[in-house]
């Protein structure tokens, strides 16, 4: 008979052969899960199945993500992405490499809207890209700030990583969209600075133009977006003055988002409305079939006893615990090459806390932290999500240009796990306060 041990390296090599083969993630998940389970416990153990699967499904906190879906679908078919890039690029305009830096905090605004990164990088990419190309910038470095830029939806709240990471854990979900608000606003500021200084070295990577906007245009620009942004300010404003709960607030949004479609923007007609729904729907599908077959894997991995045998092994290893802490990033930092962020935020999530809070760490502070990470295993190759959806809505890019882009912001996002690491307040002080 095979050891429980033994069973779950094979179930484990099982899903990255299935994803390997480009296998659907839910499906991977779902077979690699009921396979271990039907060799630990016999066919008495897929009981678990049905039960493992409702109870997560089931999760309050998991009923605010397709909300927050909805507000973002919502606001994208009103042409909010162009104001958002034409209102940047107003701002931006005589500061070196003005157009990735435009991109930049466009996407970081309509991550607040979104919470979904590849929705941002799809809206602002099919944009911001051509007009930097046509304007003489290297396709690596236009390619680059918006797919990285991209990947900010999972940080700054609305963040749908914190909901699911919420659903595992049962921390809070105002707490978690507090502690990523300083960190997102920080990679966003070092990234506009990295694309900032590149320019400024190396010029031809990114031209300058002499176009001047007044500053009449520019606050004209401001005022084709402030209603988006003022709901957004109600929003996240009504969760963190206690005036209605993260899911209630979703529910205000999406109402308020289609309603300003409407009436505001005047782009809510019947096309779009079957767009909004049919893209929340297939959205909101997908993630919660992952949710549910992730949680069948760690189920199996409970029944293996997996999470209370690694915590006996961390807490026994006579190392510091950051060391520990260290490793654990540079391992999700592998595993992100293979798995995207959500299946993988699932699925590590209910092994990896109780391990972390044996050793003395918060385990809000490393919700932000696994989301950081998390970011870069959707710009990181071969299986981020980000790079192919730049591809998909600029075809004449090169994969490779994309690739090559890319690297630099995975340093800047190291470099802030790094600095999370050495201060845990950059997570931690604004929920203490907020909350």
């Amino acid at each position: 008979m095979l050891s429980h041990g033994l069973i779950v390296v094979l179930a484990v090599v099982l899903l990255l052969v299935l994803i390997v083969v480009r296998t659907p993630i839910f499906i991977a998940l779902a077979v690699s899960g009921i396979s271990g389970l039907l060799c630990l416990s016999g066919f008495g153990g897929l009981k678990l199945v049905p039960l493992a699967m409702g109870a997560q499904l089931q999760e309050y906190a998991l009923v605010a993500a397709p909300l927050y879906i909805l507000l973002g679908e919502a606001l994208a078919v009103t042409g909010l992405g162009r104001d958002l890039f034409a209102a940047a690029h107003r701002w931006f305009t005589r500061v070196p490499g003005g157009l990735g830096a435009s991109a930049i905090a466009s996407s970081t605004l309509f991550g607040a809207m979104s919470g979904v990164s590849i929705s941002s990088v799809a809206l602002i990419g099919r944009m911001a890209v051509p007009e930097m190309l046509s304007r003489g910038y290297k396709p690596g470095f236009a390619a680059g700030s918006v797919a990285a830029s991209g990947a900010l939806a999972m940080l700054i709240p609305p963040s749908l990583m914190f909901i699911l990471y919420a659903s595992v854990t049962g921390e809070s979900v105002a707490s978690l969209f507090a502690g990523g608000i300083v960190p997102g606003l920080l990679l966003a500021g070092l990234m506009i600075g990295y694309v900032v200084v590149r320019a400024k070295l190396n010029p031809a990577s990114a031209p300058r133009d002499g176009e001047r906007f007044s500053w009449r245009e520019r606050w004209a620009a401001i005022g084709k977006i402030t209603p988006a942004l003022v709901l957004i300010a109600l929003v996240l404003g009504s969760i963190y003055t206690g005036f209605a709960t993260p899911t209630e607030a979703a529910a205000i949004g999406a109402l308020l988002a289609v309603a300003m479609t409407g009436l505001v923007y005047r782009k809510l007609g019947w096309a779009n409305l079957k767009l909004i729904f049919a893209s929340t729907a297939t959205v909101s599908a997908a993630m919660l079939a992952i949710v549910g077959s992730a949680f069948v894997f760690t189920q199996m991995l409970v029944v293996a006893r997996v999470p209370e045998n690694l915590t006996d092994f961390v807490v026994g290893l006579d190392v510091h615990p950051y060391v520990v802490l260290v490793g654990i990033m540079l391992v999700l930092v592998l595993l992100g090459c293979l798995v995207d962020a959500a299946s993988l935020m699932l699925v590590v999530t209910p092994i990896l806390v109780p391990a972390i809070e044996e050793l003395g760490f918060d385990p809000l502070w490393f919700g932000v932290l696994l989301v950081v990470n998390l970011e870069m295993a959707v710009i990181t190759p071969p299986v981020g999500l980000n790079l192919y959806t730049m591809k998909s809505v600029v075809p004449e890019l090169d994969l490779g240009a994309v690739f090559k882009g890319i690297a630099p912001y995975l340093a800047i996002e190291f470099a802030l796990i790094l600095v999370m690491i050495a201060v845990p307040e950059t997570a931690t002080y604004l929920p203490s306060v907020i909350t």
